[in-house]
């Protein structure tokens, strides 16, 4: 977003262009990965206790991808600086990975509690309405899930 603030305000510079290319990469990459980890991952059979949809946590972050528009930065290097330290934290926290690109696919995210009692994120592309409804899945990391 402040990319294009950038080309409205300064016209198209290859700074700007290179602002938007990364930009198109980003919403890209959540989409390779799921398509990487959906064909690498092993199947493992799944139990779960309960879930809850945690597609509230897009408008938290939605609201981030319109902030350069509220604020109205000039200097990109201060988003920058911001992206940088905001990926760091979400790298080092069990965040969840909730992206609006992922969203738009119709991926859902859930909270999904194991039998084992372990709370999982789970990442699938139908609507569950019952725990029950969960099968089999592929394990993306400690706490991440991929429904198959």
């Amino acid at each position: 977003m402040a990319a294009l603030l950038q080309w409205r305000d300064l016209g198209f510079t290859l700074s700007v262009a290179g602002w938007v290319a990364a930009s198109a990469i980003a919403c890209v990459f959540p989409m390779l990965v799921i398509v990487a980890a959906a064909q690498r991952s092993a199947l493992i059979p799944f139990s779960a206790k309960k879930v809850e949809s945690q597609d509230w946590m897009l408008v938290v972050i939605i609201g981030s991808y319109f902030l350069p528009l509220i604020v109205n930065v000039k200097d990109q290097l201060i988003i920058l600086t911001i992206v940088i330290v905001a990926g760091v934290l979400l790298a080092t926290l069990d965040a969840i990975p909730s992206h609006p690109i992922l969203h738009f696919l119709k991926y859902r995210f859930y909270k999904a509690e194991g039998a084992n009692g372990i709370v999982y994120v789970l990442i699938t592309r139908r609507r569950l309405f019952a725990a029950a409804d969960i099968k089999v899945v592929r394990q993306l990391s400690h706490h991440l899930l991929l429904e198959v």
